[in-house]
């Protein structure tokens, strides 16, 4: 269908009246960071220096942008009087000029221009997008005029693009706007002010406005798609576990009551010796057999009970710590996902925010430092997975005499992890589309993420933190990936420390110089930056450094031979915990203690603010990339070591307390789900919301009470299930 989108254009500017229409919408590129996570937060200190140079235009812009405001508002007539002498045929634009005729005689023309986007103040502090009502535009329906080919048409939300230069940058400038539907999407609009001489009219910046309307472009968001059949099968695959669980719950509700009904059909003196007489419990047996299970459910009663609503439930939410548990990982656990969470809910709210201009300030303080380092938090994981699977290693060896069932400890760590993982993964690239809309909502959403159409099995085989950036499904999960591969190699350290205590040193030794020299190399040969730390410093020259990031973030941040050292001190850890524990080594004095903690806190508090407003050289910077995360990660095993040690205190009484188990036990869930949930509320969002750390806060705790309930109806569908299932099979063939 032809439009023509000159006259379109001209009706559109009609309504904007004496506003100037400046909002920034969403670009193709924006669209792509629906599914790359990793440019998603890198862009966001990006997009605040941009807004902030707002605040710094010129008089000679702020008079252009006057100029602009007054054009549209004063000749908006004589644009749409020039160019409707010009015959529509179209029903585009049939259909468009009916929204005017039908104000004086219906109400849904009002309710059409009255989900237009307007101007709303705060401009200088970045608020250039005004979103309009989506809501209110789609549900408009224009009646059809008998006998005419004009109405029967519905609102479609679309936002007006226009490129104006503002301090010698070219600024993407939008509105919202409501069209039929009978409209063309995303046409670029040419020559708008071919009938008018601008240069007469403005002979100062008669050009430039020119050049803005004449670059502007249209684009629309398309209707929600049916669901694919992709779509389709993950529903069906998640129906079947919902069923089975619905299944085994009841199974373990009818045993309840059948045996509740045994024992009250029972006669009053049988009961009251019922545990002191052999003869009565013969009758107790005789009255639950009458009401057993068919023979065919009673022997698949142990599939069944896998996947069992009300048992998953209570493992789960069980706080009883068992003899050698650590209760104070649950705690460390659960505060470093809590950590995960609240540095991507600053990332993603970079989406919807009204005020970025402001944001500057925010960042340029100190106690950002927390969130800009806050990939700590992932080496925290590093720490303690390798520490828990060398714990768990050295007690098992201590049982057996070294004999460690090889297979089973790939196996098992493999089905541990990726069942659940390939349910999340399979909802995200099949169903994650439907899951909001909204005006900033991507187009790019209304199809599945190519990235797992592609590469779905570098997940699978935990490979995908060697493929790049841009190309990752689930970017976030590059961790896992990571620690897999960790995992396994671990025994070339844990099996040489346990036979050969002095080799195994030089071994975890040697890999540790290889890190160390592996990240200092990388670091000067490219000019890596350390980090966001000291991103404020750099707004001056943000396109060098956002440039040097993403080299940071694609050969440095997550490759395995960079993050390598926490795991091995996890490791290290563990064993210097375990020969404590063999030798019954004494409690420290108190001298050692404090001096321990003296200097753990020193190093770490080091290593998180140590670089505010800090710019190193590139020596210093490479010496930096290769030894924090050590640093951090001794930190870390200091307060590991003290609270096992009976040590910790206050801290360990905050660590160990039996709330926090629940919530530690959900941690991984926890972790895929997190960024899903948290992207698609901010793409899903009908008003901008201003950015301050007490709304950001008030948004994580419920980003964190989301995740984590999100997580629990994961894990007791998908992950419990397949945990004790697993467990299952291994008893059958052990007995």
């Amino acid at each position: 269908m032809h439009l023509n989108l000159i006259k379109l254009m001209s009706l559109l500017n009609l309504i904007v009246f004496n506003n100037c229409i400046l909002a920034e919408t969403i670009t193709e590129e924006d669209s792509k960071d629906f599914y790359n996570f990793y440019n998603l937060e890198s862009r966001s200190p990006k997009h605040a220096n941009v807004s902030k140079r707002i605040l710094f235009t010129s008089e000679e812009d702020e008079l252009f942008l006057d100029q602009f405001q007054k054009f549209l508002g004063n000749y908006n007539y004589r644009i749409v009087a020039n160019l409707l002498s010009q015959t529509a045929t179209d029903k585009c634009f049939r259909d468009f000029n009916y929204i005017f005729e039908g104000l004086s005689f219906a109400e849904w023309p009002v309710k059409m221009l009255d989900s237009f986007g307007k101007p709303e103040s705060g401009i200088l502090r970045g608020n250039i997008k005004w979103l309009g009502e989506f809501d209110e535009c789609l549900e408009i329906y224009a009646p059809p005029i008998e006998g005419a080919d004009v109405g029967d048409f519905r609102g479609k939300y679309c936002t007006l693009q226009m490129t104006v230069q503002v301090k010698k940058m070219n600024l993407t400038l939008s509105m919202a706007v409501c069209l039929p539907d009978s409209c063309d999407s995303s046409e670029t609009i040419h020559d708008v002010t071919r009938h008018l001489n601008l240069t007469n009219l403005f002979p100062v910046f008669g050009n430039q406005i020119s050049s803005a309307l004449n670059s502007s472009k249209l684009t629309c968001q398309k209707s929600p798609e049916n669901l694919t059949a992709g779509a389709i099968f993950v529903l069906c695959l998640i129906s079947i576990f919902v069923l089975l669980a619905l299944i085994g719950s009841s199974i373990t509700v009818y045993e309840y009551f059948m045996e509740a009904k045994a024992k009250n059909d029972l006669p009053p003196e049988v009961n009251a010796a019922e545990s002191l007489s052999t003869g009565n419990s013969s009758i107790a047996s005789e009255a639950e057999h009458h009401h057993s299970l068919p023979m065919w459910l009673e022997k698949s009663k142990g599939f069944f009970s896998c996947f069992c609503l009300i048992t998953n439930s209570e493992r789960i939410l069980n706080t009883d710590s068992a003899e050698g548990q650590l209760p104070c990982l649950h705690g460390i656990r659960f505060l470093s996902m809590s950590w995960v969470i609240l540095c991507h809910a600053y990332a993603t709210c970079f989406l919807a925010i009204r005020n970025p201009a402001g944001v500057f300030k925010f960042i340029d303080h100190w106690t950002f430092q927390i969130i800009l380092n806050g990939f700590y938090s992932v080496d925290s994981f590093f720490l303690l997975s390798a520490f828990l699977v060398a714990h768990l290693f050295f007690k098992q060896c201590e049982k057996t005499d070294g004999r460690i069932p090889w297979m089973y400890f790939y196996i098992h760590r493999y089905i541990r992890l990726t069942p659940v993982y390939m349910i999340v993964v399979a909802f995200y690239s099949t169903l994650n589309k439907y899951l909001g809309s909204g005006p900033i909502w991507p187009d790019a959403a209304a199809n599945t993420d190519p990235n797992c159409d592609v590469s779905l099995w570098r997940n699978l085989l935990y490979f995908s933190n060697f493929q790049p950036d841009i190309q990752k499904c689930m970017a976030w999960t590059w961790y896992l990936a990571n620690d897999m591969q960790f995992y396994i190699i671990s025994p070339l350290f844990l099996v040489t420390l346990w036979r050969w205590p002095k080799i195994g040193y030089s071994v975890m030794a040697s890999f540790l110089c290889i890190t160390y020299i592996t990240s200092f190399v990388i670091t000067y040969k490219y000019n890596l930056v350390t980090g966001l730390s000291n991103v404020a410093s750099k707004f001056s020259d943000i396109n060098q450094f956002f440039s040097q990031w993403s080299e940071y973030f694609s050969k440095f941040y997550i490759k395995p031979y960079t993050r390598f050292d926490p795991y091995l001190i996890g490791i290290a850890l563990a064993y210097f915990l375990f020969r404590r524990k063999q030798s019954n080594a004494e409690k420290l004095n108190l001298i050692t203690l404090s001096g321990g903690w003296a200097i753990a806190s020193g190093v770490t508090f080091t290593c998180l603010f140590g670089l505010y407003h800090q710019n190193p050289s590139t020596v210093a910077a490479s010496f930096y990339n290769a030894l924090n995360r050590s640093g951090f990660a001794c930190g870390l095993a200091w307060v590991i070591f003290v609270c096992i040690n009976d040590q910790g205190g206050v801290v360990n009484s905050i660590l160990s307390w039996k709330l926090l188990i629940p919530f530690s036990r959900l941690t991984f869930c926890a972790y895929l789900l997190h960024p899903i949930i948290e992207i698609v509320y901010f793409n899903s969002v009908r008003r901008l919301i201003e950015f301050s750390h007490t709304i950001l806060i008030i948004h994580y705790l419920g980003f964190l009470i989301f995740s984590y309930a999100a997580a629990f109806v994961t894990s007791l569908l998908f992950e419990s299930p397949v945990i004790r299932l697993e467990r299952l099979i291994r008893n059958k063939f052990s007995s």
